[in-house]
């Protein structure tokens, strides 16, 4: 269950899309690539470039969170679109919970 909410800061890391990673390498890289401390309580949240999986990463309590939400086939996430080209982007929770809830369907099948 996701127990996060909109009190938190969320950043989208527009171009960061490995989804093997896990905690630890994903806040290394956060550190290191994006210059932002990791243990701070910020959420960071990132997509696959198909755009079929979101992962999301947070500190808090002397422990990493990382939260995955994949589509079955068919479906995908919403692309997020920037028009500056930043490295990290602060995100509304609003426009969070919208690219987390609305599936766009890739394709339909007429039989």
């Amino acid at each position: 269950m996701l127990s996060i909410n909109g009190l938190h800061n969320f950043y989208y890391l527009p171009k960061f899309h490995d989804m093997r990673c896990k905690a630890r390498r994903i806040s290394e890289m956060i550190r290191t690539r994006y210059q932002r401390d990791p243990l701070n309580g910020d959420v960071y949240i990132f997509m696959s470039k198909d755009q079929t999986k979101v992962k999301m990463i947070h500190y808090e309590n002397h422990a990493f969170y990382v939260h995955e939400k994949s589509f079955v086939k068919g479906y995908k996430f919403v692309k997020i679109v920037i028009n500056n080209d930043v490295p990290v982007y602060k995100i509304e929770w609003k426009n969070l919970v919208a690219v987390l809830e609305s599936p766009v369907i890739k394709s339909i099948y007429l039989h």
